[in-house]
């Protein structure tokens, strides 16, 4: 009841006799022929592969690598701070800068720390907790503008195709995001298999250090790949948004 007595709708939808008819056919073919769409299911499936990482193997590194299960649940914490901090900061620094220009920029930054970290190796537990809220932060910024990045590619799928298609573009987003969840949930798992940690391997100076690089790296080269995607593939920087913006706002004031 909340969000329906507080949020404002501002898209005015037009009656018309004129209604367009398509097939599910067409509507798949717009849909994997669109470029930032294709490209912000890529670039949230990585996010996705980097934050699960980072979860899963918190319940490794802290007992097993540092043995300091207690360091966990603060790890926790930090991150619901670091969460809080990026919803305060996005939306400042996504309208100075474009959202995915912040995006990039936060994922860099959740990057070199942890490769930092790969190289650093800081036997204080509390240290590697400190610098996992910077990695949170960065990942923070991303998770809190995704799904206004749809409404871009919305806006950009509007442009392209002369059909607004809301509902396609959100169902097939969360579908892919949901896919990605699943097939990230057996990631931890696996890359233990590989270092060969188990219940009698745990001690062993080679798994534990093999925790901390799966810990560290990983999600590393998950941040990389987003910033990567989103730069290079992804095409709704800010200056095509506030074009896509200015176009469509052209043609709706035409059409009243």
């Amino acid at each position: 009841m909340l969000c329906y007595k507080l949020v404002t709708e501002r898209v005015t939808v037009q009656n018309t006799d004129n209604k367009q008819q398509c097939s599910i056919g067409e509507m798949f073919k717009r849909a994997f022929s669109n470029r930032a769409l294709i490209s912000i299911i890529v670039a949230s499936i990585v996010m996705l592969l980097a934050q699960l990482t980072i979860q899963g193997m918190s319940g490794y590194v802290y007992p097993d690598y540092y043995n300091n299960a207690t360091a966990q649940s603060f790890s926790n914490i930090t991150m619901m701070a670091a969460m809080l901090v990026a919803a305060a900061l996005v939306k400042p620094l996504a309208k100075r800068f474009g959202k995915t220009e912040v995006s990039v920029a936060s994922s860099l930054i959740a990057a070199v720390v942890n490769i930092a970290l790969y190289f650093i190796r800081p036997e204080n537990v509390w240290v590697f907790v400190g610098l996992q809220a910077v990695i949170y932060l960065g990942l923070g910024m991303f998770s809190m503008v995704s799904w206004a990045l749809i409404t871009d590619v919305i806006d950009y799928s509007e442009i392209k195709n002369g059909v607004r298609e809301d509902g396609t573009v959100y169902a097939l987003y969360s579908f892919a995001r949901k896919m990605g969840q699943a097939a990230s949930a057996g990631l931890t798992g696996a890359l233990l298999e590989v270092i060969g940690y188990s219940a009698a391997t745990r001690g062993e100076i080679t798994v534990q250090n093999g925790i901390f690089n799966i810990t560290v790296l990983v999600p590393a080269l998950g941040f990389i790949l987003l910033a990567v995607v989103l730069w290079f593939w992804y095409p709704l920087h800010k200056k095509q948004v506030d074009e896509n913006v200015e176009i469509l706002r052209q043609k709706h004031n035409s059409n009243h």
